[in-house]
């Protein structure tokens, strides 16, 4: 099992090591002369990989790199070197992009083309995913206020004011749209980037934002208050421990987020991209087995969206699959969600849980896992995936939980952005 961050400067990884220290605040690095505390971090030109795509090349020269430079692990993998894939949040456009690249490259080393190592695709997760804006973005308003837990987190103003953000002329849509017709003319330069960032900027502060601002509730789980995010972000203190750095053989320090690679992304207008559906429908048609997760108490990729782009996809079995019934997801006799699934396709929703699901309901996540992997049906394990596997149900999901009042002393004010998502880390000399 191999751990993947990317692109290059978050998490673990780098391209270049650099003397200086993080800046909470602001989510940017200050180099040594600058900072008092001093740390190892990756030294980045952020524009350098500022689209999914390109980060897929990025990624399938380090797999190559690893598996070229390891030949000892052949021994273990043997000549099959079957690929997975499980991805979340943003991941919606990263692994439908990489698994795409990875295709491509595949056919390229079997025709001699280029030298390399095949990746035997196997199954591609993505857990609460945003993976089309066009298709999801209808979908932040109606779950701010209908979703299955009863929680109405805006007034009627400002839902309508999402709603009018959206559908209006020059709104979110319409942005987003004119973004899609820029890229199909073939026009990769500034002015189609400048016309994507706009549509991004619409869709995410005047649609998406407003629930930051005035809900008072968490991006990540509706149920739980903005002022206390969850899951609590220890692991980052953690994975900045010398001891435990030293254990994993790291070099830099551990960086959760990193504000210069999102505003590169930002700059270009990645977010609304739509290539990343017909990279799920190509794979489908290749026989790939794709499973789309959510927790159903997340906000920001929420299961309302995540169900749109399971029904929008285009493919050999959409009927079929959109016919497909729900049934409950169990595992060892208790329900943990509703999943549709036709053959090596499913969407599952999850109950009681947000945006990191394997947090919220650990034993259902390693289930889905498992079954996904081994060709078990995602309702109960119990039968092997076959081309024509039906669920059967109701064509809704339609379980709920009761209303969760905030805590009394919560309050309403919050940034539009997520300031969640920046948070303190250890120093590390």
């Amino acid at each position: 099992m191999l751990f993947l961050s990317q692109p290059f400067g978050v998490g673990f990884s780098y391209s270049e090591e650099e003397q200086g220290s993080f800046n909470p605040v602001t989510g940017s690095f200050q180099n040594a002369t600058e900072a008092n505390a001093t740390g190892t971090y990756p030294a980045i030109n952020a524009t350098e990989i500022d689209t999914t795509d390109l980060a897929a090349i990025a990624a399938w020269h380090v797999l190559q790199g690893f598996l070229g430079a390891l030949p000892q692990l052949d021994a273990e993998i043997g000549s099959n070197k079957e690929f997975n894939l499980w991805t979340e949040s943003y991941g919606g456009h990263y692994g439908p992009s990489f698994f795409n690249y990875f295709n491509d490259q595949n056919k390229l080393i079997s025709n001699g083309t280029i030298p390399g190592v095949k990746l035997d695709f196997n199954t591609l997760g993505i857990g609460n995913g945003i993976i089309d804006e066009y298709i999801q973005a209808p979908h932040y308003p109606e779950f701010a206020v209908n979703n299955s837990y009863g929680i109405k987190s805006v007034n009627d103003t400002v839902y309508n004011y999402m709603k009018f953000a959206l559908n209006m002329p020059g709104g979110c849509l319409d942005l987003v749209d004119s973004c899609r017709q820029s890229r199909e003319t073939g026009q990769e330069n500034l002015a189609t980037q400048t016309i994507c960032s706009e549509a991004q900027d619409m869709c995410r502060d005047n649609v998406e934002g407003p629930y930051y601002s005035f809900s008072g509730r968490g991006t990540y789980d509706i149920r739980h208050p903005r002022n206390d995010p969850t899951p609590p972000e220890y692991f980052a203190d953690y994975l900045n421990i010398a001891e435990v750095q030293n254990a994993l053989g790291v070099s830099v320090n551990y960086t959760e987020s990193n504000n210069d690679i999102y505003y590169a992304f930002q700059a270009t207008g990645d977010f609304v991209y739509n290539n990343f559906l017909t990279d799920l429908e190509e794979l489908l048609a290749q026989g790939l087995r794709i499973s789309l997760f959510y927790g159903d108490a997340d906000y920001i990729c929420n299961w309302f969206g995540g169900e749109a782009i399971s029904l929008a996809m285009n493919y050999t079995h959409s009927k079929e699959f959109a016919a497909a019934g729900y049934e409950p997801f169990t595992v060892d006799g208790t329900e943990y969600g509703e999943v549709r699934q036709y053959g090596n396709f499913n969407f599952l929703r999850i109950y009681d849980a947000g945006h990191e699901v394997p947090y919220y309901q650990p034993q259902a996540a390693l289930a889905l896992f498992n079954r996904t992997l081994n060709h078990w049906n995602i309702a109960d394990g119990t039968e092997m995936v076959t081309a024509n596997l039906t669920s059967y149900g109701s064509p809704n999901a339609t379980h709920t939980q009761s209303f969760v009042p905030l805590p009394p002393t919560s309050t309403a004010s919050a940034s539009a952005t997520d300031g969640a998502d920046i948070v303190p880390i250890g120093w590390r000399s």
